[in-house]
């Protein structure tokens, strides 16, 4: 957390003088009241009437400051927040395809929101109080010193009992803290995968499994955090204690040199105040502490990433040449899923993959593409074996279409280009090829139609092409499709496949349960897995 305040210390060094004037404002009205107190002594009333006209005056520029530091606090972690998030995306970005699936997409989502959360109340929001009341503490200290040099020393042994009891619960809090961080995680995957699977519960009457998946899940995330404020409790107790014992005694202090004339009887009020300040400071340290440390696993967590280097990987040549197998095989742990496959697929040509269901034809596909990496065997594209070329360059060369296209919340447009830029006239084109001209005249807004959350707007048929639109227009020389046209009706399924099996450029590979005999007779070729 301290590497992000330390990364925008400008911000935060503004923040700190702000503290700073606000605390000198506060300690300097403390020590005026026991001025204001004399003077009602002496029955100065002048006198006392000018210190009420200081304080009031003190108060409307410690009024201002507050205002300026609530803003900029907020203006500052909303800054530190939003880099922590850009860190934890960037890791996501440079992990594998393997890495990144190890965890739910409801975990990742849990760290950029509930851990973000988290980490703005619990650690900024307390490291930011610390702060204050370090300030306030200091200038109340230096205040003290005025008064009587013993008040100081006597402070200083209070304030190390105040603050060493509630350390007994630290490694207490950081545990309870890392357990309700991961009952999150788990509450926001199973909640997001039961709403996933509304459609189908429905389907089957089952929408009572939301109430229950739901309730099941808060129950566990509720018990969790009753264990953290069970242990919040205790250093908030410990605290107290140590808080009201630095209080009690440093007016007994004050009383005691009052009444032997060392200090005025208005240095009563003044040390009332300032005992107050530091002694509340003093007792929520540990907390405050103790909470700023437990935000440090999430942090760890996030470290835990693992980035996959592709610095040293091989970079696919200009002329590329085609995918050549050879004694290829995969397995899922203990389950063979593909044995000794050997193969060649040129380019410019066209293939289907045939077999029953579990055979592994979308397995080789994954493999192809680059996801899955620890196969035995040799795959090459380009004389360069797959798991030794970079990712990237392999993914800018190869599409792939999976039986279910991911389509982002947004228009039909912007779910081809991806944020990218392409000119009318690619659109043209790939639209043609994936025979999309049809979906396109008859929605209202054409290309700029919202297709809703997930393309749920769209059929099955129309997300496939939309797919494959935005794949075409970025040019891929090589194709291949895990039943890409399974959901689209028999004569725009066909189609858009004698489209790209008539197609010189394109090298296509497709999956299929339904070869059809026009299009097979188009084929270079067939490769069919048991």
């Amino acid at each position: 957390m301290f590497y992000y305040i330390y990364k925008f210390w400008k911000e935060n060094l503004v923040v700190t003088l702000i503290l700073f004037l606000t605390g000198l404002c506060q300690t300097i009205v403390s020590v005026q009241v026991a001025s204001a107190l004399d003077a009602l002594i002496a029955f100065n009333f002048n006198h006392f009437l000018r210190i009420v006209g200081i304080v009031l005056g003190l108060f409307a520029i410690q009024l201002i400051f507050v205002r300026l530091q609530i803003i900029k606090i907020s203006q500052v972690k909303q800054k530190m927040a939003t880099a922590i998030r850009t860190d934890i995306t960037q890791r996501i970005e440079k992990t594998s395809y393997n890495e990144f699936h190890k965890r739910q997409v409801g975990t990742y989502a849990s760290w950029l929101s509930n851990d973000l959360s988290t980490i703005e109340t619990v650690g900024f929001d307390n490291f930011y109080a610390l702060l204050t009341g370090s300030i306030a503490t200091l200038t109340s200290v230096i205040a003290l010193f005025f008064f009587h040099w013993s008040l100081v020393l006597w402070t200083i042994v209070a304030g190390a009992l105040t603050i060493f009891l509630p350390k007994i619960f630290e490694k207490q809090m950081a545990k309870s803290s890392l357990n309700t961080t991961k009952e999150n995680e788990r509450f926001l995957s199973r909640v997001s995968e039961v709403l996933s699977g509304f459609d189908t519960l429905f389907s089957y009457s089952l929408l009572k499994n939301i109430t229950k998946n739901t309730r099941e899940a808060s129950l566990k995330l509720a018990a969790a955090k009753n264990d953290q404020a069970v242990v919040v409790s205790n250093v908030t107790i410990a605290g107290v204690f140590g808080n009201v014992f630095g209080q009690i005694s440093i007016l007994t202090l004050t009383g005691f040199l009052a009444f032997r004339k060392i200090v005025p009887i208005g240095s009563f009020a003044a040390t009332s105040n300032l005992g107050i300040t530091i002694f509340n400071t003093l007792g929520n340290v540990s907390t405050q502490l103790a909470q700023i440390r437990s935000v440090q696993p999430i942090f760890d967590k996030f470290e835990n990433i693992e980035a996959h280097t592709e610095n040293n990987q091989h970079l696919i040549p200009s002329e590329i040449q085609g995918i050549k197998l050879s004694h290829l095989s995969y397995a899922y742990g203990d389950k063979q899923v593909l044995s000794d496959i050997s193969y060649h697929f040129e380019l410019g040509n066209k293939y289907a993959i045939v077999g029953s269901s579990g055979s592994g034809k979308s397995t080789l596909l994954n493999i192809l593409i680059g996801k899955l990496i620890d196969y035995t065997g040799s795959a090459t594209f380009s004389n360069l074996e797959l798991n030794e070329i970079n990712g990237k360059d392999l993914r800018n060369n190869i599409l792939y279409i999976d039986q279910t296209p991911y389509l982002f919340s947004g228009t039909i447009r912007e779910n081809i280009t991806l944020g990218e830029s392409f000119s009318n006239s690619a659109f043209n084109q790939v639209i043609k090829e994936a025979v999309l001209e049809d979906i396109i005249e008859k929605l209202p807004d054409g290309l700029d139609t919202d297709i809703g959350e997930a393309g749920r707007l769209l059929s099955g048929g129309q997300r496939q092409r939309i797919a494959l639109a935005r794949g075409l227009i970025r040019g891929k020389r090589i194709i291949l499709i895990d039943e890409g046209t399974s959901s689209l009706d028999e004569s725009s399924a066909l189609r858009i496949e004698e489209n790209l099996v008539n197609n010189p450029k394109l090298t296509v590979i497709m999956i299929t349960h339904q070869l059809r005999d026009k299009i097979e007779k188009q084929l270079d070729g067939v490769l069919t897995l048991l």
